[in-house]
């Protein structure tokens, strides 16, 4: 009909006139790509949770003003009204849905219309469902009567909820009496899964060792293997490590292993007033720099992103490191066994150091003389070192090292910056929370109550259609979390404070005196922009936080958790 009414407005000149097809193209064309994102606003409205009905008649009165316009204006003025109104209504849409639900999922959507054009294999599974894969092939769906068919069931039951819900990790315990066992893992945290019985779990074991060609009779010997899964169209690295004994057998899928460390140095969650700081430091690329965080808090993607602040093609750069967990482009890393001696680390260390190199990183030194002889060849060569430790804060990494040098003087000579980091879970945009805070719980958590009018938590009740029935988020899967961010704690090294530690002086009030923010003021940072929540902050900054289970949602909302007062330490530090 559109294409109709554009043609009737071309007006044929008397006398057998003729049409200009160059000027009839440019309108098609705009109607087309206007009417496709018409359409696609339709279905994603209800999505993103915005007023269908009332956008479509918005949007389609717009487009019917535009053809107006341009059928009654010079062809040179109806055209730009054409373009300009197309835009403001795609940005209008656009706009609403960023503060409804942010645009972050759109990338994903784009990808997998521009998949939908390619031909499916027959052997992938239906849409929902997990398509497995072995290194190289698609393996076939078992047909309804075959052998292997209900390991195969239970193997979509496994894997499919947790792989929608992009699991990292996924475990399938085999060896409890009240049967196989699912934990799957998200942004760090682990939840609870499926549970079937012993025999059909079992077969699903063996099912997918026989896809990682794994050795399906052996049920006791460790083993390892790769396979590949596919939902929706996304094509999934898997790793994967089994063990047994007489209670029954345990599997560990890894998902996507070589992407899990995969930031740049600007993707890790350094703050605007942060990220330049450090890029001045990796810039100077001299002395020695400590890098920390707990376990499970991001110590390795701070590691690898710090690297990959240097250029790996201009400078030479070596690591040594106890079982790398990614291949780096341009780096020689140099691998040492999980149960190295600290003599073969000494070794190790020693000769790296020999080869000179402009950047060395070691992720865990066990031995003083290695230690030693790292912060020599910082001194002398005016090189980079990068050593990571697990500590909670910059001041235990801070007295970490210095116990490891074992001499105040030497551990501060080459010292230029400790940085200490955590991950934290971000609010889904969707399904958050907003409330307003107490004044009193506020002073506490150093914000200003004039300022702060609102903050967010995770939802605690289910969301509703309007009929009243509960609905899941399709955002973070009823997560309430979606993605994560780091969060770090930085100390500079000057004289000032070399002279503190050689003297036996504390150092915070030095950290404070330059300005120096901790940790839970640059988490609560995030709270304030409700990024995340209180109550995020406290699982994370609480030590051994990082492996605990989530609370079930539902209930009643969490309350703040206490914290002290900005300008003291957390507890974290202590």
């Amino acid at each position: 009909m559109g294409v109709n009414l554009v043609l009737a407005a071309i007006e044929v000149p008397a006398g057998g006139g003729y049409l200009n097809i160059w000027k009839i193209l440019p309108a098609l064309l705009i109607l087309l790509v206007w009417g496709r994102l018409l359409t696609w606003a339709d279905k994603d409205a209800p999505v993103a949770h915005l007023p269908r009905t009332a956008l479509n008649l918005g949007f389609l009165l717009g487009l019917v003003v535009a053809y107006a316009l341009f059928f009654f204006l010079p062809y040179y003025l109806g055209l730009p009204v054409l373009v300009v109104m197309a835009g403001a209504e795609a940005g209008t849409y656009l706009y609403l849905r960023r503060k409804r639900v942010g645009l972050r999922d759109l990338r994903k959507q784009f990808n997998d219309w521009l998949r939908s054009f390619g031909k499916k294999k027959s052997t992938e599974a239906p849409p929902g469902e997990v398509t497995l894969m072995t290194k190289s092939t698609t393996a076939p769906i078992p047909n309804a009567d075959a052998p292997e068919r209900p390991a195969y069931d239970a193997s979509q039951l496994l894997l499919t909820d947790p792989l929608q819900k992009s699991s990292e990790q996924i475990d399938l315990d085999g060896r409890a009496e009240t049967g196989l066992v699912v934990k799957y893992m998200v942004d760090g945290v682990t939840y609870s899964g499926r549970v079937i019985d012993r025999a059909t779990g079992a077969a699903a074991i063996g099912y997918l060792k026989g896809l990682a060609d794994m050795d399906v009779e052996d049920r006791r010997k460790p083993q390892t293997g790769s396979m590949r899964l596919m939902l929706d169209g996304q094509k999934h690295e898997v790793k994967v490590q089994t063990a047994g004994s007489t209670a029954g057998e345990y599997m560990r899928l890894t998902i996507d292993p070589r992407k899990r460390h995969e930031f740049k140095l600007d993707q890790l969650g350094f703050n605007e007033r942060q990220l330049p700081l450090i890029q001045e430091n990796i810039a100077e690329n001299k002395g020695i720099v400590l890098l920390s965080a707990p376990k499970a808090m991001g110590l390795t993607a701070l590691e690898y992103g710090m690297l990959r602040g240097h250029d790996a093609f201009l400078q030479h750069i070596q690591t040594i490191e106890r079982e790398p967990e990614q291949d780096l482009d341009g780096i020689t890393q140099n691998r040492l066994a999980a149960n190295a001696t600290p003599a073969e680390e000494y070794k190790m260390a020693d000769w790296v150091i020999s080869q000179e190199p402009d950047v060395i990183l070691m992720n865990k030194v066990e031995d003083s003389r290695s230690a030693v002889d790292l912060v020599k060849y910082a001194k002398t060569s005016g090189k980079r070192v990068y050593v990571a430790l697990r500590a909670l804060s910059t001041f235990e990494a801070l007295d970490q090292w210095r116990k490891l040098i074992g001499d105040d003087n030497l551990a501060m000579e080459a010292l230029q910056m400790v940085i200490n980091g955590r991950v934290l879970r971000k609010l889904c945009n969707n399904c958050k929370v907003g409330y307003s805070p107490d004044p009193t719980t506020l002073r506490k958590l150093g914000m200003h109550p004039e300022k702060v009018t609102q903050l967010f938590q995770a939802r605690t009740t289910p969301l509703r259609d309007p009929k009243g029935n509960p609905i899941p988020c399709q955002f973070c899967h009823d997560l309430r979390f979606q993605g994560r961010t780091g969060v770090f704690e930085i100390m500079t090294i000057d004289d000032e404070v070399r002279d503190a530690v050689t003297s036996g002086k504390p150092v915070e009030p030095l950290f404070r005196k330059k300005r120096g923010r901790f940790l839970q003021e640059e988490a609560l940072a995030l709270v304030e922009k409700g990024e995340t929540s209180v109550q995020e902050v406290k699982r994370v900054l609480r030590p051994g936080s990082a492996e605990a289970e989530p609370p079930a949602a539902g209930g009643t909302p969490p309350r703040p958790p206490t914290v002290r007062p900005s300008g003291t330490p957390s507890p974290a530090r202590s």
